[in-house]
């Protein structure tokens, strides 16, 4: 892969994180999250002002994804049988994450919950964030930024302090990115943890990104 290859997929990737999106989001998954975002963050439908920032972030990221037109559609690669057959069904999708044994499915699961704009899906993602796969612990992670659950703070917190470096610092990437309030019980931990690296990360969302809403 070529140089400008490689900084077109980190811009990719970036962007899919600011929009609450990993690496398996596909071209109707990046439009659902934008609607989702957009309608929520747009100031003349908050009525607050400093939901301004937020917006913005997602309206760019979105342009970056969209850019490339001539370019094949990009199909997601974690679409499930179990999945597909529970459709937009909150209960079936929340069996698929408690049940299945796919770690795969059960990340497509979450991921389908986050986009379902529904805040009845936390119930089903809460028991997510204790997720013995880490990527499927932060697909849920994702969701319930999507869906702006704020419930979710201090879950999320938790499932930061006990959590692997390297999850710890996906975490912290999808926090400063999204900028999203549920965030701050999280970042507070982060500020104490002992890796510096992880500690400026949460320095720079305090100072420089403030959630939008």
């Amino acid at each position: 892969m070529s140089e400008n290859e490689n900084e077109n997929e980190d811009r990719r990737r970036s962007a899919l994180v600011s929009l609450g999106l990993g690496p398996g989001a596909d071209e109707g998954d990046i439009r659902t999250a934008y609607r989702r975002l957009a309608m929520r963050y747009h100031p003349d439908a908050s009525g607050d002002p400093l939901t301004a920032r937020r917006f913005t972030r997602v309206v760019k990221a979105y342009k970056v994804l969209v850019a490339r037109e001539g370019e094949p559609q990009r199909r997601s690669s974690s679409r499930y049988r179990s999945v597909e057959d529970a459709g937009g069904d909150l209960f079936s999708l929340g069996q698929v994450l408690a049940s299945d044994p796919d770690a795969g499915a059960r990340g497509a699961a979450a991921r389908a919950l986050g986009l379902s704009g529904r805040s009845a899906a936390y119930v089903f993602l809460r028991r997510a964030l204790y997720d013995p796969s880490e990527d499927v612990a932060l697909e849920a992670v994702r969701a319930v930024a999507l869906l702006g659950s704020r419930q979710a703070e201090g879950e999320v917190a938790a499932l930061y302090t006990r959590s692997s470096p390297r999850q710890k610092a996906r975490l912290l990437e999808l926090a400063t990115a999204t900028g999203e309030r549920l965030f701050r019980s999280t970042l507070q931990a982060a500020a104490s943890d002992s890796a510096a690296r992880r500690g400026e990360a949460a320095g720079t969302f305090r100072s420089g990104g403030k959630p939008g809403r």
